[in-house]
């Protein structure tokens, strides 16, 4: 059983740890989505297995829940440990994007880094597939419904952020 800290709708601490599928409202937990941007432009994706309970079969980035005591850059770097098999420097890795859905915090990470897809060693209760895709490619998968649909709702803006000139 994953255990995960709780907050209030400000993310501070309820001081309260939770079960991480338990639902409350007005108490949230947070998660990660940390996205893999190589010097071409192009981001590492990863499909998801048949098996997952939440958008089966579908490409997303590399993310999960924050578990108890953790913060969300621990969270992240581990869990592109846990997926892929590889291991970032936290001081490479950068926070680009916070915001709220009904019951957690999602802090989105960028890392900027060339890697060989043919050496990760993907977690296969979780991963099925790799590939680098530009962001043209992300759209044409979200518009045919490949995507993973927690990414839809911010997409644009992050793509927004990594290019504004200030």
């Amino acid at each position: 059983m994953e255990m995960v800290d709780k907050f209030d709708n400000k993310r501070q601490p309820l001081n309260k740890i939770a079960e991480r599928h338990e639902k409350v409202d007005s108490e949230y937990r947070q998660s990660v989505h940390t996205w893999i941007q190589n010097s071409k432009g192009e981001f590492l994706i990863q499909k998801r297995t048949p098996n997952k309970k939440h958008f089966p079969n579908m490409w997303s980035q590399t993310g999960g829940g924050v578990d108890e005591e953790e913060t969300t850059l621990e969270a992240a770097l581990r869990e592109c440990k846990e997926e892929l098999g590889i291991y970032f420097n936290p001081d490479n890795v950068e926070l680009i994007l916070s915001f709220k859905r009904k019951y957690d915090f999602v802090d989105v990470w960028l890392v900027k880094q060339d890697i060989d897809i043919s050496t990760l060693v993907l977690q296969e209760n979780e991963v099925s597939a790799v590939k680098w895709a530009t962001v043209d490619e992300i759209r044409n998968l979200m518009r045919s419904g490949e995507l993973a649909k927690s990414i839809d709702i911010y997409f644009d803006m992050f793509i927004n952020l990594l290019e504004y000139p200030f």
